[in-house]
């Protein structure tokens, strides 16, 4: 572990070249998506290992099921190509690879952290991946490629909306602020900090809307089919008082009516609330500070069956993306529901992690099949249900697998000394173990 700042720069160094070389492809779907070049996610992580390996022989990745998942080496700050007004205002960037060859960019400033950056990159590939069997979510490539020709941009001053140190004229883009996006794991988001409130699926579901899906003044690809319903649905969410039926709302709504924005921000109060990030708010009934009855998943399924069923086709279940969990989070990160934990209504829904830094912690599944990864600390890994998959970064051969204290502790001088139980598969780079064969 001693060189291990010297393995991560070199990863970053591979990246950088890699990004430079394929127009900073998104490394998790570029194999995937339709119309991009293919480009086995083998090769990708075999590369990065290749850094990886310090003084040994470099690894290969053999392993068709190893996932190399995005990191900061994603992120550039050549800024070069970008206009005069972002290269003055911004520091940092990703540009996210549609299949058409295209790019969606997201930029920074230097207040907004590199796993802010990460998330927000994360989350909009969460919203433009598949969801195979839905109506309007079975092939996003189209959305993807729309965003991409109509430039479509994600800004990310400092500060928070109204109070940001970034000139107006530089959050021309979707905005989404630093003061106004947590990283899971991090202090805002274990307390559920409204002060900090987490806008990120909000934000980036606007970006989403306006540039690819198509809103009452702007055409997308789904314009003809999912708009037109989805305003239906959010009339009757208006007749009903289901939604910005507030004294206090009606002026906003007349605005948003004028700019044509009902359908978008009716869209995101219930996608905050189906995704856990109102159920802890305890100052008001309703989610979205009250201008939407439901709170919680239960409420939105039960109180707006209209519109949730349209969401749903269009968005999975759970969250889909591997979640980073902030390096300076101590303790053991909880994703099944906990009412003495309240970050849990959020967490509760996600489907991988992994843990950051150094820190001896911990991480405990929930009820679905979870993707877990640790840190370069002692952990300690808990799958709870479901077939739950812990994913190391060494070969299988590099390990010390052994029984202890009712689970199974791998070791190594790259990973440390892991303890995992109700954990059912162990990914290496080389081949996938199954705990149940393990004496």
């Amino acid at each position: 572990k001693s060189d291990l700042k010297t393995k991560i720069q070199c990863v970053g160094v591979f990246c950088q070249t890699l990004n430079s070389k394929m127009g900073f492809m998104n490394l998790q779907s570029y194999s995937r998506r339709k119309g991009a070049v293919s480009m086995s996610k083998t090769l990708i992580a075999t590369a990065l290992l290749a850094c990886l390996g310090g003084q040994a022989q470099a690894q290969s990745v053999t392993n068709p099921n190893y996932v190399a998942y995005p990191d900061p080496s994603l992120i550039s700050r050549d800024l070069s190509d970008l206009s005069r007004v972002l290269r003055r205002n911004y520091s940092k960037h990703i540009a996210y690879a549609a299949p058409n060859g295209g790019t969606i960019l997201l930029v920074a400033a230097d207040d907004v952290t590199d796993e802010q950056l990460l998330r927000a990159y994360n989350i909009l590939d969460f919203y433009l991946t598949d969801v195979p069997g839905t109506r309007f979510g079975a092939d996003k490539s189209a959305i993807a490629n729309w965003m991409a020709d109509s430039g479509a941009t994600l800004v990310m001053p400092g500060g928070r909306d109204g109070d940001s140190p970034v000139r107006r004229r530089a959050l021309r883009g979707q905005p989404l602020y630093a003061l106004e996006f947590p990283v899971e794991g991090s202090a805002p988001y274990l307390t559920n900090d409204y002060d900090q409130r987490d806008a990120g699926f909000e934000e980036i579901f606007h970006l989403v809307h306006d540039h690819g899906i198509g809103t009452k003044f702007n055409t997308g690809v789904l314009s003809d089919s999912f708009q037109v319903e989805f305003a239906a649905a959010t009339q009757a969410a208006l007749d009903t008082g289901l939604w910005g039926a507030s004294d206090e709302a009606q002026g906003w709504i007349e605005e948003l009516t004028e700019e044509g924005s009902l359908q978008q921000e009716y869209a995101v109060s219930i996608i905050d609330s189906y995704y856990g990030y109102w159920g802890g708010w305890s100052e008001a009934p309703g989610g979205m500070w009250g201008e939407y009855v439901p709170k919680t998943r239960a409420e939105v399924l039960r109180a707006d069956p209209n519109g949730i069923a349209l969401i749903r086709e269009f968005l999975p279940e759970n969250i889909t993306y591997m979640a980073r969990i902030d390096p300076g989070f101590e303790g053991t990160f909880e994703m099944q529901f906990d009412e003495s934990r309240p970050y849990t209504h959020k967490s509760r829904y996600i489907l991988n992690a992994r843990l950051l830094g150094a820190l001896p912690s911990g991480l405990n599944g929930n009820g679905q099949d979870n993707i877990l990864m640790g840190n370069a600390g002692d952990n300690e890994i808990d799958g709870r249900g479901g077939t739950d998959v812990v994913q190391f970064p060494v070969s299988s051969h590099d390990v010390d697998l052994s029984r202890d204290h009712g689970g199974v502790r791998v070791s190594s001088a790259a990973i440390g000394s892991d303890l995992l139980r109700n954990v059912e598969i162990l990914r290496f780079t080389d081949t996938d173990v199954a705990v149940k064969d393990i004496q």
